[in-house]
């Protein structure tokens, strides 16, 4: 039951999201640019109003089962890392695609020199993460019985 209105819900965002596109034509001459104005969009306009609401309920809605889908599946740990490595993939992305050219752009204005800094800044960010996140797995790994209550003593004694 579960699954059919999930998958009824992802099919019908599908079709939703393929509908809102356009598919206006863009022309890029740059006469014809110059010779028609600019019209802002009516930010007050029904249909527009509308979209903004369906996609606000969507959202509290998608939000909302995922947050309690635990308490009704019983998901097992390995499932929920990877849903946990997902979302961390998603904000990575996000942040990459969004930040770094704009960095790139800025390196460009600060040197002369023709290299990718903020590409190469961000890919050493990511392998230095990644060796913390090594390090902390291959020691905590070997310390399996590692209590974290009782890992506070040393404070005691600072």
């Amino acid at each position: 039951m579960f699954l059919n209105i999930f998958f009824i819900s992802i099919i019908l965002l599908l079709v939703l999201s393929a509908s809102a596109h356009s598919g206006g034509d863009h022309d890029d001459d740059d006469n014809d640019n110059a010779s028609i104005a600019v019209q802002k969009p009516n930010l007050q306009e029904k249909s527009l109003i509308l979209v903004k609401i369906l996609c606000f309920v969507l959202i509290f809605i998608g939000t909302f089962v995922g947050g309690v889908s635990p308490y009704f599946l019983k998901w097992n740990e390995e499932f929920l890392v990877l849903g946990a490595q997902f979302a961390g993939s998603v904000f990575l992305g996000t942040a990459m695609m969004h930040f770094l050219s704009d960095s790139n752009e800025m390196f460009e204005e600060l040197t002369s020199v023709e290299y990718p800094f903020a590409f190469m800044l961000a890919c050493g960010g990511y392998l230095l993460t990644m060796l913390a996140d090594s390090v902390i797995s291959y020691v905590y790994g070997r310390h399996s019985n590692f209590d974290v209550e009782h890992q506070g003593w040393f404070l005691y004694y600072i």
